[in-house]
């Protein structure tokens, strides 16, 4: 494997360096794995609930596929970056303090008092919306992938989904991120964003505060429901409606992953987030993994993800 780097230095190289900008003094630099040929794309991979960007990095680019290869060998031309949850106190557990994207009170609802999750989705989500846009200086946006573990996933899902690249010149449509990919996670406010799109959450008479103008809906154009539920999740996080009637969010190919067997977070969780997605019009891979716990399997899952890979953005890989 090759040697992790943390990039301090200013501007950017022919390897994909870069300096990356921070909302606050309390985001560590992410852990940077550089490609092992020219870079052409790059992956953002959150670790979970309690971990870090330094611990879970190495430890995810040891997994291997089945044809024993690890990632890094069957994606040389990719860069992994792996950033680092600020500390935050959590609402339980004696207010301890520990690295989490946001506080949540229980995984077994992942909805109750929802509103406790808002300061640190904000955060977190403009720290990964801005790695994103370093990234963006480098390759296209088409060539980068978001994705991350448990809370990493859900956090991932959420930044996604909030994500709306400028539209460059001469184009009538902005560029989707390449692919995002889940392990064992969920979808924050997925219920509010399955009532919003059915716009079953506004009381009779109220006016819809979520829906955009001049959205009619077509088959290759989201419906006003779809623009609703991305509205809402952006306003829950102080960032403006959308204006245009083709978010970039919604043409990005999703792949999640669960344990049927995982114990930390139901494997229920992840199935409503796929049919949350699947409800927004997008293109989502599931794949249930019999009997595994709450973790990556290996090398099945390592497998599904170089194949989702390979399929939803049509690069060639290094796979035997």
């Amino acid at each position: 494997m090759a040697a992790a780097t943390v990039q301090k230095g200013e501007g950017s190289n022919d390897d994909g360096d870069v300096r990356y900008s921070r909302p606050s003094k309390s985001h560590l630099e992410p852990l940077i794995f550089p490609p092992k040929r020219q870079h052409t794309h790059t992956f953002i991979l959150l670790h979970g609930r309690g971990g870090a960007g330094n611990s879970f990095g190495p430890e995810f680019l040891a997994a291997e596929a089945s044809c024993g290869k690890p990632l890094q060998e069957l994606l040389p031309g990719m860069k992994f970056v792996f950033p680092t949850a600020k500390k935050r106190r959590m609402a339980r557990s004696n207010r301890c303090t520990i690295n989490q994207w946001f506080d949540i009170v229980s995984l077994d609802d992942t909805c109750f008092r929802n509103e406790l999750q808002l300061e640190g989705l904000r955060e977190s989500s403009t720290f990964i919306h801005k790695i994103i846009q370093d990234e963006m200086e480098l390759i296209p946006c088409g060539n980068i992938i978001i994705g991350g573990l448990s809370q990493g996933c859900a956090t991932a899902l959420y930044a996604l989904l909030t994500f709306q690249p400028p539209t460059p010149r001469n184009m009538e449509e902005s560029s989707s991120l390449g692919a995002m990919v889940g392990m064992s996670g969920w979808l924050p406010f997925c219920k509010a964003i399955i009532e919003v799109a059915d716009n079953l959450s506004l009381p009779v008479g109220q006016a819809d505060i979520f829906a955009s103008d001049n959205v009619a809906g077509s088959e290759s154009n989201p419906r006003k429901e779809e623009i609703r539920a991305l509205n809402f999740l952006r306003d829950n996080i102080d960032l403006p409606p959308l204006a245009i009637c083709c978010p970039a969010a919604l043409k990005t190919p999703v792949f999640l992953g669960h344990g049927t067997a995982d114990e930390k977070v139901s494997i229920d969780h992840g199935k409503d987030a796929a049919a949350a997605l699947e409800k927004l019009g997008m293109d989502v891979t599931w794949v249930a993994y019999q009997d595994f716990y709450h973790w990556y399997k290996e090398p099945d899952e390592i497998d599904d993800i170089v194949a989702f890979l390979r399929k939803k953005m049509g690069f060639e890989s290094n796979q035997v």
